[in-house]
């Protein structure tokens, strides 16, 4: 069963790549009751690893990344407005006036998000959307005297969004990382059939560094990497609703046939509805990094609207349905199945 209060705690608490600390003490108190082992690697990956009924015939690893896409504070211009970086996929068009959240040495400041006024762009800017490097971020600070004394270069910004939930979906920021942890976090409540190991990489949003390490440390044979499968409202792309999405190819990057065939096989032969996806776009930075370690790999997404935006959104049976399906891919591919 999915712990929907736990899913809102990790909405609702911030971890920008590199800056993961916060998100990763909430994961460590979900985890350690649950699991037979527990470590943290150099990165500041958890990795936690539960015994089953037997060992394993392939070890097998299950990913979700906990960082989230953000803001890093460059630097605080003489107006006392501060100018960022984007960290990771955030996306343009429609952050200007956006409600944000600077963590700070000293705490949590709020700021909005701004540009240069359309007053005084040009006819070419105006047909433009802002870019997230052209971003200002208003603190309410006169000078920059006032907002040094606030914050400092390095500090990160998250977005500011309200969590709501009702019977059939879920709301609230950085769900496309968190509710694949959520899922994580359940299935180490369970007792598998076999060994398993369960890792929470840091730096997804930035080349997924920690992913590499992780794997690299534990030598998995397959791992299968949960995340979020884009739903825009038109195209023939994943939908809401429709169970969880395998990849056969993300970014160029071809995953495992074998692998890709056998669950998806499982989940027909199980009753689990889930949506077959080729995602074009994107680098695939997670599966490169487990593929460059020597691990046969596959990528599940839940369906997520607004995946990187301020505010996504999910159905609660699709996140129940991809706890199904790895479930079932995890016992399958740990018993070499495929």
């Amino acid at each position: 069963m999915i712990d929907w209060n736990l899913l809102r705690q990790l909405s609702e608490t911030p971890g920008v790549s590199g800056d993961e600390d916060r998100v990763r003490e909430l994961l460590l108190s979900a985890v350690r009751p649950l699991a037979d082992e527990v470590a943290v690697t150099p990165l500041g990956c958890v990795i936690a690893k539960k015994r089953g009924k037997r060992r394993a015939a392939v070890p097998v690893m299950l990913c979700a990344h906990m960082d989230e896409p953000g803001f890093l504070v460059t630097r605080i211009g003489e107006d006392g407005l501060l100018r960022l970086a984007p960290v990771g996929a955030v996306p343009p068009g429609t952050l200007c006036g956006r409600p944000v959240t600077v963590c700070t040495a000293k705490g949590e400041i709020p700021g909005v998000l701004g540009a240069k006024p359309v007053h005084l762009l040009t006819a070419e800017e105006r047909k433009k959307p802002v870019e997230a490097k052209d971003l200002l971020l208003d603190i309410g600070a006169l000078d920059a005297a006032e907002a040094r004394r606030a914050a400092a270069p390095g500090d990160r910004v998250v977005f500011t969004a309200p969590w709501n939930e009702t019977d059939a979906f879920v709301s609230g920021r950085a769900l496309a990382v968190r509710a694949a942890c959520a899922v994580l976090v359940s299935l180490l409540g369970e007792e598998p059939e076999t060994d398993l190991i369960f890792a929470f990489p840091t730096l997804g949003e930035t080349g997924a560094g920690g992913l590499q390490t992780a794997v690299f440390s534990e030598q998995p044979r397959t791992v299968l990497l949960l995340g979020a499968e884009d739903c825009p409202a038109e195209g023939d792309a994943c939908t809401l609703g429709k169970g969880p999405a395998l990849r056969f190819m993300e970014g160029g990057l071809p995953y495992d046939r074998e692998l890709y065939r056998g669950v998806l096989e499982t989940a027909r032969r199980a009753g689990i509805a889930c949506q077959e996806r080729c995602v074009s776009e994107g680098g695939g930075r997670a599966g490169r990094a487990a593929v460059g370690q020597g691990a046969r790999t596959l990528a599940l997404g839940i369906p997520c609207r607004c995946p990187n935006g301020p505010v996504s959104l999910m159905r609660k049976a699709d996140v129940e349905d991809a706890a199904r399906l790895l479930r079932e891919a995890a016992r399958a591919c740990a018993a070499g199945a495929y």
